[in-house]
């Protein structure tokens, strides 16, 4: 429940007067009456005791006279109602056993009225009694006094508690009015304008007519709004110009975008570079079989005819057999090419998007050997020991081969970049190897490319994915491979590509796809 301030200002004075009035009409009168009636206990007990002492004393002394003087020392007090002797007589029963202590009252004040031994105390009368005790006789003195004067100073401290309370309650009241007058209605007055000003209009002015702080805040309200207006119409100026280079900046960003596709062209076509010459290598073993066979199967045919013209079907069989086991070869290895050319033809043209079952290892085998070969078409000097580890258990998966194709192609080709590298600098003395395995583990496939170059430098560990980022000389990168390639994993199959690295000592790229 939302409770305004000029709520919220009542609520507090109405509870300070309520708790002052309590305070006044209640708990004071009270605790004050409270007080007026123990003294007035205490007063006439100590008058008692005062006579008692007297009576006992004028007894010892066999002094009668001086009983009656006792009695008479609180008989001019206007508040007596009584004083009597009491004498304490003890009745034994006829077998002395059990006795009773009888109290008889002995002498009294005023004489006629006998007050009942066993009297006590009520609102209108105070009664206390003092014992004492001699060798003649033992007894009581029984004092009474009326309550006059404490119902008269109770009636006094409630009129005054009441008019105290009253006063308070108007004084109260007056507070209020003045405080909701230059308190709550000034403020409510700058949230009203402040409403205003946050729904636009930076016309509002507060009035403050207050030197206080609330003035003070008032003015600092329109020193905003001022500065406000003024910002505002800085900000309209400057709109006016990054619109405008806005315009430019769409431009040049569609002509970045542009640039960019070209670019991711160029890397895939450079990549397909790469593979051109290892597809040539592996093209030419099967077509050099698919040759040989066909000239064998040439003079194997000729032979058959020879046969068949000697009737020889025994032979004619032989040939015949051998003919069709050399086409079986021819057929396999033809296939073997078109695989090949597929591949390549797979690689240039653009992803489908299409996740499809791949042998990821057979992919991995597969451009392994093709950018090595490519490598030792380009530089006979290149040469590195090729290590595979690949687990069978991992059939096929659903990726975009393409995709994932030239991920493994661009970590095999830097790995072999790397290694490169550092066989110029050390020498004869170093032994290249690139390592390429596959793993499946808890429903991920692990697919790590790790080499023993010179590794990762820490400083630029963080840079590598990004784009136009490359460690290559002018010409021979394009800085795009690694930023293509964690895109694919990440954005395209949800997966995640991970470097680990030790200087001088080489990079494990891993790439983990969820099956």
């Amino acid at each position: 429940m939302h409770i305004n301030l000029k709520t919220k200002i009542w609520l507090t004075i109405c509870s300070i007067v309520l708790m002052f009035s309590f305070f006044t009409l209640y708990y004071f009168p009270r605790q004050q009456g409270n007080l007026l009636i123990d003294n007035y206990n205490t007063e006439v007990q100590n008058l008692a005791n005062t006579v008692a002492l007297g009576v006992k004393i004028a007894i010892t002394e066999q002094n009668f006279e001086g009983v009656q003087t006792a009695i008479e020392f609180v008989k001019g007090d206007p508040r007596l109602q009584f004083v009597s002797m009491l004498q304490y007589d003890t009745t034994w029963d006829a077998n002395h056993n059990n006795f009773q202590i009888k109290k008889t009252v002995f002498k009294t004040f005023p004489e006629n009225e006998h007050p009942d031994p066993e009297i006590v105390t009520t609102n209108t009368l105070i009664v206390k009694r003092a014992t004492f005790n001699t060798s003649v006789m033992s007894g009581a003195i029984l004092l009474g006094f009326n309550t006059n004067e404490i119902i008269k100073s109770k009636q006094k401290i409630t009129l005054a508690s009441l008019f105290v309370s009253s006063t308070v309650f108007f004084i109260g009241i007056l507070i209020g009015l003045w405080l909701a007058r230059n308190i709550s209605l000034p403020v409510l007055a700058l949230r009203d304008a402040a409403n205003r000003v946050g729904e636009g209009d930076l016309n509002q002015k507060v009035i403050h007519i207050h030197h206080d702080e609330i003035g003070e805040l008032g003015q600092a309200f329109n020193k905003m709004v001022d500065d406000l207006a003024k910002t505002g119409k800085e900000l309209n100026e400057k709109n006016e110009v990054l619109s405008s280079t806005n315009a430019t900046l769409n431009n040049t960003l569609l002509q970045l975008k542009d640039t960019h596709a070209q670019l991711i062209q160029s890397e895939k076509m450079a990549s397909l570079g790469e593979l051109t010459a290892g597809i040539a290598h592996e093209i030419q073993n099967p077509l050099n079989f698919v040759n040989n066979f066909s000239e064998i199967n040439i003079e194997l045919i000729e032979e058959l005819k020879e046969e068949l013209d000697k009737n020889n079907f025994t032979d004619v069989r032989v040939l015949a057999n051998d003919i069709k086991e050399n086409e079986k070869k021819i057929n396999h290895h033809g296939k073997r090419a078109d695989s090949i050319i597929k591949g390549m033809l797979q690689h240039s043209r653009s992803s489908s998007g299409v996740k499809e079952p791949t042998d990821i290892n057979a992919i991995a085998d597969e451009y392994f050997r093709l950018a090595y070969h490519g490598l030792r078409a380009k530089d006979k000097t290149f040469n590195a020991a090729m290590k595979t580890s690949y687990d069978e258990s991992i059939g096929k998966i659903d990726v975009v081969p393409q995709d994932i194709g030239r991920v493994i192609l661009n970590l095999i080709t830097n790995a072999f970049y790397a290694v490169t590298e550092k066989k110029k600098q050390i020498g004869n003395g170093f032994e290249p190897l690139v390592f390429v395995r596959t793993q499946k583990t808890d429903n991920k496939i692990f697919i790590a490319v790790k080499d023993n170059g010179n590794g990762v430098p820490q400083k630029i560990l963080d840079k590598i994915f990004q784009p136009f980022f490359t460690t290559k000389p002018t010409g021979q990168g394009t800085g795009l491979g690694l930023s293509m390639s964690y895109d694919i994993v990440t954005k395209v199959h949800g997966g995640e590509i991970k470097v680990v690295t030790t200087a001088g000592e080489g990079s494990e790229f891993i790439i983990i796809l969820p099956v």
